[in-house]
């Protein structure tokens, strides 16, 4: 399966849950998330979002090859999931001048490589016997004023009040309105979420802070799909995504369908910006991918 044909068939599944009214990305952030079976390995970024649509109960996922060698059959009839690998190499060029002297130039170069999934659900894994790791209850949830507060103070972002949301680069500083002009709290830190995310852009590059993120500028399409699904695995890490939050974020997102549907690369890029975000904001350093030579996309995922 080619790589272009995944990120096809990803878009697809994402626009009929849109659709149908789903928010495909809100999944709790916990470590009963999709994990590759016998690695452990969480998968990231626009890998976990489509595993997350699937309708398995059990989050455990490997290719066929690994199953094989485990002693496992995958289930006739079943069929896989596209997984996208994201990599690097590195390419070495050796020219000769006229003299004879040779001179070696090296230049990285990025790659997409498809690889195909089943979950756990689709061996038959319970007719041998085969043993499941264990899975979490009770998953550890952080405060939400502890996430914003430990962010802003260790990036030194100033928080001020004010009569509408917003990040503003070039002052660094988020402001928000007071907590009681929202309906409920649950809106008003989903909010200050997005507004977190935003102000993570220039950190991880992916804005500068002279650039004029405004409505109708190139960056603010992306930018503001990357806050929104930012902000939707925060509340979920966090605990508070309640049916508004997620009716409110459902009735945002229904508006990137066509989007989405126009530009293969927009889900990609947002999801996997929207995860590095987050991470950093909780101070979690998303692990590098596997070297660029591996032959599992189930060790070190990273779209």
């Amino acid at each position: 399966m080619k790589a272009a044909d995944v990120k096809a068939q990803i878009n697809e599944r994402i626009i009929k849950a849109l659709s149908e009214g789903k928010i495909p990305w809100l999944k709790p952030w916990t470590e009963n998330g999709p994990r590759n079976l016998f690695s452990g390995r969480a998968y990231t970024g626009l890998n976990r979002l489509i595993l997350g649509l699937s309708p398995y109960p059990l989050p455990f996922w490997a290719t066929y090859r690994q199953y094989r060698a485990a002693g496992l059959q995958v289930q006739f009839g079943e069929h896989g999931t596209g997984i996208i690998y994201a990599g690097r190499t590195v390419k070495t060029d050796t020219k000769t001048d006229e003299n004879g002297k040779e001179t070696e130039s090296r230049k990285q170069i990025r790659f997409l490589k498809a690889f195909v999934v089943f979950n756990i659900a689709q061996t038959d894994y319970q007719e041998k016997g085969y043993q499941l790791p264990d899975l979490k209850d009770n998953p550890h949830l952080l405060g939400c004023d502890a996430v914003i507060q430990d962010y802003a103070g260790r990036e030194s972002i100033r928080i001020a009040a004010g009569d509408r949301a917003a990040y503003s680069p070039q002052m660094d500083i988020i402001t928000c309105p007071d907590i009681r002009q929202f309906r409920t709290s649950e809106h008003y830190y989903a909010t200050m979420f997005h507004e977190c995310i935003h102000s993570t852009g220039p950190r991880l590059d992916r804005f500068k802070k002279t650039d004029a993120v405004c409505f109708g500028s190139d960056t603010y399409g992306r930018e503001e799909l990357v806050a929104e699904i930012g902000s939707a695995y925060l509340a979920a890490l966090t605990g508070i995504d309640s049916s508004a939050i997620v009716q409110n974020q459902e009735a945002y997102l229904q508006n990137w369908a066509k989007a989405i549907k126009a530009d293969a690369d927009l889900v990609m890029y947002a999801a996997g910006r929207a995860e590095k975000a987050a991470d950093f904001m909780i101070g979690v350093n998303t692990p590098a991918p596997a070297g660029a030579t591996g032959t599992d996309a189930a060790e070190g995922v990273s779209a």
